[in-house]
């Protein structure tokens, strides 16, 4: 009886921590595309707006040089800028997906120790959601 409790009770964790492993893969995806999209648009952006400066001085007299200068440097902070941000979200993704894993395995360790009460509260999640859900005619 011990058996067939234990086998019941690992056939139900499967698809659980599979979910789990599924959605804390994805989420890591998601950061590693989106810091790997940051960086080469700032970049980008840098260029291009240098290349702008440098095709703007040419075209007006030399006392332009210096707001030449000024212009790099502001395209300069804007870029470093654009590259702390991207970092600050890596930070931010990375420690989002640190705190679903600790949620995560905190339901599990809840259900593993009340399952009872954790069936039931799913029972009355379920209902709320279909009588908020539901179609009415």
């Amino acid at each position: 009886m011990d058996n067939t409790t234990e086998k019941s009770s690992n056939s139900t964790r499967d698809p659980v921590n599979q979910f789990g492993r599924d959605t804390r893969a994805d989420i890591h995806s998601a950061i590693d595309r989106t810091a790997e999209k940051v960086q080469p648009t700032a970049d980008r952006l840098a260029s291009s707006a240098h290349a702008t400066v440098d095709k703007m001085a040419e075209k007006v007299p030399p006392t332009a040089d210096r707001l030449a200068g000024a212009a790099h440097t502001a395209v300069d902070r804007v870029a470093d800028t654009a590259t702390h941000m991207s970092e600050k979200a890596a930070t931010g993704a990375k420690q989002l997906g640190e705190a679903y894993t600790r949620f995560a395995e905190t339901g599990r360790n809840y259900v593993r120790t009340s399952p009872a009460t954790s069936v039931l509260i799913a029972l009355a999640a379920g209902y709320g959601l279909s009588k908020l859900l539901g179609n009415r005619k």
